[in-house]
């Protein structure tokens, strides 16, 4: 993994705290893209328009998602107005979701962390893309089980073409073995348990999300990454139930996507694929 940049002390602080508000307010908008854009596709679909989804975003202002009132900018500060308002609504004081904090605090912090390990540089400003675009992916699969192709895709060709530009640390051939494993494996994986179960055990878009994590961190990622998020989603599974107290079922819908994000965040952060077997 590249080093970060050196530089002077007082301008590497000021880039960590340009880049955390950057990232703050980027994630302020990413909870707009997560709470509409699901919508959007959905209504696409159905209505079979050819209306681009991403209208949505433009169109209407932000709305408090409970009672629908217009989000005056006071109330629109990211992380300062979700603690200055309690978690709640000021209008009708229903609780708003700690998403929209933690969307907010973690993308401000991944683009810290990127500077911090990249300082300025293209890499720096890929890996703010990649958190980016896994953020939206993350809680659009968790509240909708569903992984969006604009978002998947974004992710596969950004890893592709930042190797292609020698931007990322992996080789363009590398990135295309790893993008191609890591949609082949799970989608073969899947294939045999459809022919034994006669129900699917993978969606379409984890094939999808694997391969464009795949093509960030090569072959050797990708059975650490599926082995990792199993174990994770199990123990998640396990907990949940355990909780509400229910009889433990391997039948439970979940989504695996999150699962999948989170470990190959983990993998991409710790630099080596196997390093929790070690």
């Amino acid at each position: 993994m590249q080093e970060a940049n050196l530089l002077p002390s007082e301008f590497h602080q000021f880039g960590f705290w340009l880049l955390l508000g950057i990232g703050l307010a980027v994630g302020s908008f990413l909870n707009v893209v997560i709470h509409r854009m699901p919508k959007a596709l959905f209504a696409s679909d159905d209505e079979n328009t050819s209306t681009s989804p991403f209208a949505c975003l433009l169109s209407p202002g932000s709305t408090t998602p409970c009672c629908q009132k217009a989000i005056a900018w006071k109330d629109n500060v990211p992380v300062f107005s979700w603690l200055w308002l309690q978690g709640r609504c000021r209008y009708c004081s229903q609780a708003i979701s700690p998403r929209y904090i933690l969307v907010e605090l973690l993308t401000g912090l991944s683009f810290a962390w990127s500077y911090l390990h990249f300082g300025q540089s293209m890499l720096m400003v890929f890996y703010c893309l990649l958190f980016t675009f896994l953020m939206v992916l993350f809680w659009i699969d968790l509240e909708t089980y569903y992984l969006p192709d604009y978002f998947t895709y974004s992710v596969l060709w950004l890893g592709l073409i930042g190797s292609a530009l020698g931007y990322l640390p992996l080789s363009p051939r590398d990135a295309i073995l790893g993008s191609s494993l890591g949609y082949f494996l799970p989608w073969s994986v899947n294939f045999i348990y459809r022919l034994w179960r006669k129900r699917d055990g993978f969606g379409g878009g984890d094939f999808k999300l694997l391969a464009a994590l795949g093509a960030w961190l090569g072959t050797t990622a990708i059975v650490p990454i599926l082995a990792l998020a199993s174990v994770v989603a199990l123990l998640g599974i396990g907990l949940f139930m355990l909780l509400r107290k229910e009889k433990l079922s391997l039948e439970r819908m979940l989504p695996f996507g999150p699962f999948l994000i989170l470990a190959g965040v983990l993998i991409l952060i710790c630099g080596n694929p196997m390093w929790f077997i070690q």
